[in-house]
């Protein structure tokens, strides 16, 4: 499993469980960066750009945004 693979789970889970236990707002952004995340690291090019460079970054911030605020909602 690659950290890109890891951070788009992380985020599905956390905002499945923010979905199912609090409310569906609150899940929703985390559930939806999730899924956007798991679905580019499926296409190879895309997978390889984002693991190298900036696009890693850019997801891990989005990522940490989104379950902070999943919590907080």
């Amino acid at each position: 499993m690659t950290n890109v693979r890891l951070i788009g789970y992380t985020a599905l889970a956390v905002g499945l469980i923010n979905w199912r236990y609090i409310d569906f707002n609150a899940g929703s952004f985390a559930l939806a960066l999730g899924l956007l995340v798991l679905l580019a690291s499926l296409i190879k090019p895309l997978h390889a750009k984002i693991e190298k460079g900036a696009g890693f970054f850019l997801i891990v911030a989005l990522a940490g945004i989104a379950i902070i605020y999943s919590f907080l909602a």
